[in-house]
């Protein structure tokens, strides 16, 4: 099964576990593996840099799709 996230993509949380911070912007961190017929992700809060684990069905992209360089 294919991942529809990339590395460094931003994504928000839209999962029902997440109903208090639908609003926060995830940087992917990690492609994980394929758990009970779904792929998973490690997502990193941009605000606060907290981690944790979810499936596909849990997060949707972000607007812009990328963090801005430090260029």
């Amino acid at each position: 099964m294919l991942h529809k996230f990339n590395l460094g993509q931003l994504v928000r949380a839209s999962g029902s576990r997440f109903h208090d911070r639908t609003n926060g912007v995830y940087e992917v961190v990690r492609l994980m593996p394929e758990s009970n017929g779904e792929v998973g992700y490690r997502i990193k809060d941009v605000s606060n840099s907290s981690e944790r684990a979810v499936g596909e069905s849990e997060i949707q992209s972000a607007a812009n799709g990328k963090l801005p360089s430090a260029d």
